[in-house]
């Protein structure tokens, strides 16, 4: 089989076969751009904000990201075992799959090892004996069968969402072919402690709306990590078994979430931080436009951004201002910020560490920011910047006003 290395957002000329070529781009989806190449039987491959790897039956393409795999994990919200830096510099076909099952591993152990969460499940069934409340309108929809009888109690069990959840990652993992023996080994001890929770799908709506409480914080890792493998990790079977899995994660995606998280968390007390909320652009109501960040003092927008995972040394495109325009004009707010993240590789940079650059808008006033966040200086340095970034977008929003861009 035919590997493929790149790092997020490089191109590569390769040779591959057009039948080949086109099973990747229809595996691929709008994780990797492939197109006919320069010369007669290449393609480029072109990498996104998606790393891990993409795998069909000829060629395997893995994609590593810029930042440093402990950033990475930092990120997903998990600190990540010493074993992780190596493991993914490694380059192994496995790459980022088997480092994150190692991961999931170890921080559903660390979760567990004192006992598997008990909670209440709300059940509605029929019984042959009354449990709970009977459900008088289930129960006179059949009046004339009494037994059983509609029921409805609250039963106290491990079969929650929280477990259903990891059981259904640890499902996943499972069946990824090529772990190593040990790694399996833990997965399956991991798993025996959920031994009355079902296998069946959770919905990751679900997922997304859990919040931990006082009583299942200690899950906030295992359940991040959970939601990234079951969102990401898709594993296809042909002819009866299974192929190698293909596992990515969206870094512009994770991005947003990680500056929206921190800050959110940095300007406790200062600013209020809203994610996408709705913005008007007509009068009419219509269209509706989110911005990624929207900051209030007291509920009065006065200040918005928005995040963007452009490995950038520069200026922002042109198009990020446009939208970034209209977000400060239909918000009446004067100026806003766009979040790039600094590109850590690239030693040419036309602002000589400056990291933040201001237009102007002609014939409005308006301020356009870019603010580039460093992401070198390991996670120490990642978090210091972002409390930095914090701290400047209180300074800019004394005074922003709706009356500001008038």
């Amino acid at each position: 089989m035919q590997t493929i290395r790149l790092v997020e957002y490089e191109r590569r000329e390769v040779e591959l076969p057009a039948e080949v070529a086109a099973d990747l781009a229809r595996a691929a989806g709008t994780r990797l751009v492939v197109a006919v190449g320069p010369r007669p039987g290449t393609n480029v491959v072109t990498a996104t904000s998606h790393v891990g790897s993409i795998v069909t039956d000829d060629v395997t393409v893995v994609v590593s990201p810029k930042v440093s795999p402990e950033l990475l994990f930092h990120m997903l919200g998990v600190s990540p075992p010493p074993f992780t830096g190596a493991s993914v510099r490694g380059g192994a076909a496995a790459g980022l799959l088997e480092v994150m099952a190692a991961v999931f591993a170890s921080v559903v152990d660390a979760a567990t090892v004192r006992g598997v969460l008990h909670g209440y499940r709300h059940t509605e069934d029929r019984l042959l004996s009354p449990r709970g409340r009977i459900d008088i309108t289930e129960q006179i929809r059949r009046p004339a069968i009494l037994v059983p009888i509609a029921c409805r109690y609250d039963e106290y069990t491990t079969d929650i969402l929280v477990n259903r959840t990891l059981v259904a990652a640890l499902d996943r993992l499972r069946r990824v072919p090529g772990l190593s023996p040990q790694l399996r080994a833990r997965l399956n001890r991991v798993a025996a402690r959920f031994e009355d929770v079902a296998h069946v799908p959770v919905d990751l709506r679900e997922v997304d709306r859990w919040k931990p409480s006082r009583l299942d914080r200690h899950y906030s890792g295992a359940m991040r990590l959970a939601a990234v493998v079951l969102r990401n990790l898709t594993i296809s079977q042909r002819a009866g078994s299974v192929r190698s899995p293909s596992f990515t994660i969206d870094m512009n995606t994770l991005f947003q979430v990680f500056v929206a998280d921190r800050l959110r968390t940095c300007l406790l007390g200062r600013l209020e931080v809203a994610e996408e909320p709705p913005v008007p652009l007509a009068e009419s109501g219509r269209p509706v436009m989110n911005p990624d960040l929207m900051f209030r003092r007291n509920g009065q927008d006065v200040y918005v951004g928005d995040v963007k995972y452009k490995l950038s040394t520069g200026l922002a495109r042109t198009t990020d201002y446009y939208q970034l325009l209209a977000y400060a004009v239909a918000t009446g707010l004067g100026e806003g910020v766009l979040v790039y993240a600094q590109d850590p590789g690239d030693e040419q940079d036309p602002l000589h560490g400056q990291l933040v650059n201001t237009a102007v808008v002609r014939n409005s006033g308006h301020l356009l920011h870019v603010y580039r966040l460093p992401l070198t200086g390991g996670i120490a340095g990642v978090e210091d910047a972002l409390a930095r970034l914090a701290d400047w977008i209180v300074d800019r929003a004394v005074g922003v006003a709706p009356e500001a861009a008038a």
